[in-house]
């Protein structure tokens, strides 16, 4: 096998409720996750030489602490075979430090397509196994499409797809927010009431897409975007300003990320024109399905 190429899409939270902080230090989650068509592309080649060797389009993201190079040396050490040495490189789209899963799916992408490359031929559940020692997200990113997920995240429960949404997704410059910092700012006494997560759950089961975009309006939709506003204030004029646009906000993850998803392209593109006009780095993009989870976009043996 001579090369593969990739996808790592990104993820959203379409809801997120944090119940309790668990003895592992770590925190009891339930979230509904959707990925959407922005993407990360992971370039698989052989080396010359036994080994992992990993690039990355943004220099600071080089390094043997990258998720990508991780997964790799996870995955080598499942075989008692010598493998042949590997060059990743990767080429970055999605935001870092955006609640976006961007490093995530990356891995889960790494762990995907070199048990392909090196024909390991591990079960999808292991690799689940695997994804979730590194990152609490990457089984997710593994799966795909829509589902509700449980625990830190890792344990997942595929929900139906959701309908075609247009997805605009909006970023402060040079903004980004440690998961782990607004986790730990987060005061589950607060009196704060958790999102009602059963009732998105009962609305994407429905079908019925003006029923998810009015859970989604509703509010109270991310138990976190209240740390992630005290800990970056200045994310109030971007709530507002995607609001102006027509557009029903909702913080992705531990933010800074807001998306907004609609059924109108006009309105969806006017928007993310606008805000790209107006500095932010804006997107404009998709749900996508369960099917699109992981698709190798060129092979050649």
């Amino acid at each position: 096998m001579s090369s593969l190429l990739v996808r790592a899409p990104a993820k959203i939270n379409l809801g997120l409720s944090v119940l309790g902080r668990r003895p592992d230090g770590y925190h009891e989650i339930e979230s509904v996750m959707q990925q959407v068509s922005l993407a990360d592309v992971l370039v698989i080649t052989p080396a010359r030489r036994s080994g992992v060797f990993f690039s990355c389009s943004d220099p600071a993201l080089n390094g043997e602490d990258n998720l990508v190079y991780r997964a790799a040396v996870l995955l080598a050490s499942q075989s008692r075979k010598k493998l042949s040495g590997v060059k990743l490189e990767l080429i970055k789209k999605i935001p870092v430090e955006a609640g976006l899963a961007g490093g995530s799916s990356d891995a889960a992408a790494a762990l995907f397509a070199l048990n392909r490359f090196w024909r390991l031929d591990l079960s999808f559940t292991r690799l689940l196994e695997l994804g979730a020692l590194l990152g609490s997200d990457i089984p997710f990113c593994l799966l795909g499409g829509t589902a509700l997920a449980a625990g830190r995240g890792e344990r997942l429960q595929p929900l139906p797809d959701l309908p075609f949404f247009w997805v605009v997704l909006a970023v402060p410059a040079g903004i980004g927010l440690s998961t782990a910092s607004i986790y730990g700012a987060l005061r589950l006494d607060s009196g704060f009431v958790p999102p009602g997560i059963k009732q998105l759950v009962a609305a994407i089961k429905g079908g019925n897409p003006d029923d998810i975009l009015a859970w989604l309006a509703a509010g109270n939709t991310n138990a976190l975007e209240g740390v992630a506003l005290s800990s970056a204030p200045h994310l109030h004029s971007l709530k507002k300003r995607l609001m102006e646009l027509g557009l029903t906000p909702v913080m992705s993850g531990s933010g800074p990320t807001f998306f907004a998803l609609g059924r109108s392209l006009r309105l969806a593109g006017t928007a993310a024109r606008v805000l790209q006009e107006e500095g932010y780095r804006a997107f404009l993009c998709w749900t996508e399905k369960s099917s699109q989870k992981k698709k190798v976009m060129c092979c050649d043996d």
